[in-house]
């Protein structure tokens, strides 16, 4: 399958307001997502399911991730902006059942649907940038709207810490708001471009391509580990302060908050590092995230220093998320689309494994399985221009 990045020649076809929105929206579609790591009790309680409430979050992000692999291809048949709006509109929809769901197995499967529905966003929005904006103010703009996914996590997280005693209301405002979105989408948004007709049958030969190309493969692997990291160390750092410093859910928010100044500064240095070539930009980004880790782990028993670890690991993903998509764009220009729509689907199964993988490991144990996995995601990437067995 040839994707539309390699049909259409890249031009400034994106206005600044329309890349802010697509940054708003990054920030606001998987804050969904993100809400069920701090409401995961308050879920066990509502439904009397107790310890399986995590899986709140895991259907939506297992759902989000195979979402992916759909409208990825699916926007290069029907345009890029016909699929983000049908899709804000599926997510308000899925998002208002499960705010009036009243049986466990029905919120799972509102849940389910949310992450499919939502999942129209992340993929479409990345090849949207990559196609339309000129290479000199692509970085930028791919370190925002990758920026805006990571932050959605900060966001979803703090919104669900404040609404432990009226839980539902997230989902309601939420609704609302993916309705006006959609709204918004249709009318600021450049028409979509004829695009060449495609076969879906093209779609998996492309992505058995991919899997066995040794960079591609390297970069794939390595992506499970960035959301998932990400995930993991919210989800253990909450638990773990609220044990030792009697901290409540309100003032957990202002520690989910700090993590969002790492992603004020991510632009910045991402844009320093991309200079160096493709794979300086996720490299950095791994090895950060892991010091970060290796921080938390060593302020186990100081929560200041166990916060400042949580920061640097924001800081890293922020790097390594559009460095890995960036670098995604340089190895295969002309698969670029399914490339990306898969790396992103990895992304966030790495995510949806997270929050059970946590609870089941502990503080500790957790936070030194994802500096190991960082650690090898950037030995794997920092080679991937290798062959497994050592020629260039």
């Amino acid at each position: 399958m040839t994707t539309s990045s390699a049909r259409v020649a890249p031009v400034d076809g994106l206005t600044g307001v329309q890349v802010v929105l697509l940054v708003a929206l990054a920030l606001f579609v998987p804050a969904q997502l993100y809400l069920a790591i701090p409401l995961s009790a308050t879920f066990g309680e509502a439904f009397g399911v107790g310890g399986a409430a995590v899986w709140a979050g895991s259907a939506f992000a297992i759902a989000y991730a195979v979402g992916f692999l759909v409208f990825g291809p699916l926007s290069d048949q029907v345009g890029r902006r016909a699929v983000l709006v049908v899709g804000t509109v599926a997510t308000a929809a899925a998002t208002a059942a499960a705010g009036v769901a009243t049986a466990w197995e029905v919120f799972l499967a509102c849940r389910a649907l949310q992450g499919f529905a939502a999942a129209s966003f992340a993929p479409v929005a990345l090849v949207l940038v990559a196609e339309r904006i000129k290479p000199e103010r692509r970085a930028a703009a791919m370190t925002a709207v990758t920026g805006g996914l990571l932050g959605a996590g900060v966001v979803g997280q703090a919104v669900g810490a404040l609404a432990v005693d009226a839980w539902r209301l997230p989902f309601w405002v939420g609704a609302v708001g993916y309705a006006v979105t959609a709204l918004v989408l249709a009318r600021l948004l450049p028409p979509d471009r004829p695009v060449a007709p495609t076969s879906w049958r093209g779609a998996p030969r492309t992505m058995a391509r991919l899997a066995t190309t040794w960079p591609t493969v390297a970069v794939f692997a390595s992506a499970p580990t960035v959301f998932g990291g990400f995930v993991a160390v919210y989800a253990v750092l909450g638990p773990h302060l609220a044990a030792t410093t009697g901290i409540t859910a309100s003032g957990q928010v202002g520690v989910r908050a700090v993590g969002a100044v790492a992603l004020v500064v991510a632009p910045v240095v991402s844009g320093l590092l991309s200079r160096r070539g493709p794979r300086h930009l996720p490299v950095a980004g791994f090895l950060t995230a892991a010091v970060g880790m290796l921080v938390a782990l060593a302020g186990a028993d100081r929560p200041g220093v166990a916060v400042a670890g949580s920061v640097v690991v924001v800081a890293g993903m922020g790097l390594a998320v559009p460095g890995l998509v960036g670098l995604l764009h340089t190895l295969v220009p002309a698969a670029a689309g399914t490339a990306i729509a898969v790396n992103t689907c990895l992304l966030f199964a790495g995510a949806a494994l997270a929050q059970p993988l946590a609870a089941s490991l502990g503080y500790r144990p957790t936070l030194i399985a994802y500096t190991v996995g960082l650690v090898a995601a950037a030995v794997l990437v920092g080679t991937s221009n290798r062959t497994p067995g050592g020629n260039s």
